[in-house]
C-alpha cells in the first residue's frame, strides 16, 4: 500500500520544508494551499503534478 501524506499550508514555510520531508521518505502528497503559484513551484520541485 502506499503511504500518502496531506499537507496543508505546503506552498511556503513550514509547510513546504514538510512536504518535501515526505517526499523524500516516499510519501505520495497532496498539497493544499491558498497559493496556487507557489504550490505550483512546490509540486514542480518534487516532480508532481497541479490540478
Amino acid at each position: 500500500m502506499d503511504k500518502v501524506c496531506a499537507v496543508f499550508g505546503g506552498s511556503r514555510g513550514i509547510g513546504r520544508a514538510v512536504a518535501q520531508l515526505m517526499a523524500r521518505k516516499g510519501y505520495r502528497l497532496a498539497i493544499i494551499a491558498r497559493n496556487l503559484e507557489g504550490a505550483k513551484a512546490t509540486a514542480g520541485d518534487l516532480g508532481g503534478i497541479v490540478f
